[in-house]
């Protein structure tokens, strides 16, 4: 049985904190990520929330820029690439490439002094696996642009384009398109 009122988030404002944070998301994800928070009411959970902001606010503090940056939703080609056969174009490839730069930066952010000065940031990215070899891999086939090389050789064997990526894809390039084919690792 819930005893507060149905307009309890109106009248606390939680609506408006929501709309400042909707302002400040730099990508669609976070902004829906924004708008399915709940309102919190575990002391732990808002402990660690705050211990978060704590440490951004000391990071901007001592001008320790935070890699952040605008980023696109990859929900559609990663979810094409486990079908079998799928090509992704060369703006798939450029849009995780972006992503994949962003991830990298964070990572290198990290080193182990940070990872003490901020222990609950970095507590948010600790499980997550990074496999610097494909922003390696992309990158000696697109530019920063996200033109193709003009010095770019695309891998003509089935098995000279597969990396160990975390989703269990792998892919393989075509030559001489600038598509690859997605194969589930089995």
């Amino acid at each position: 049985m819930r005893l507060e009122p149905k307009d309890l988030l109106e009248k606390l404002e939680f609506d408006k904190i929501i709309a400042l944070l909707d302002k400040e998301c730099l990508g669609e994800l976070g902004r829906q990520a924004i708008h399915r928070m709940p309102f919190m009411t575990n002391v732990d959970d808002i402990e660690r929330r705050l211990r978060e902001v704590s440490e951004y606010k000391l990071a901007l503090s001592k001008n320790d820029q935070f890699p952040l940056a605008t980023y696109e939703d990859l929900a559609e080609d990663l979810k094409m690439l486990d079908i079998e056969g799928y090509v992704l174009p060369e703006d798939g490839f450029v849009r995780i490439n972006a992503v994949l730069v962003i991830m990298a930066d964070v990572f290198r952010f990290f080193t182990p002094d940070r990872q003490q000065i901020y222990p609950s940031l970095y507590d948010i990215i600790r499980p997550v696996h990074f496999d610097p070899q494909l922003n390696t891999a992309i990158g000696k086939v697109f530019d920063e642009n996200g033109d193709i090389r003009p010095d770019a050789s695309l891998p003509c064997s089935p098995s000279a384009g597969k990396s160990g990526a975390s989703s269990g894809n792998s892919t393989r390039s075509s030559a001489p398109s600038s598509t690859a084919t997605a194969t589930p690792a089995g």
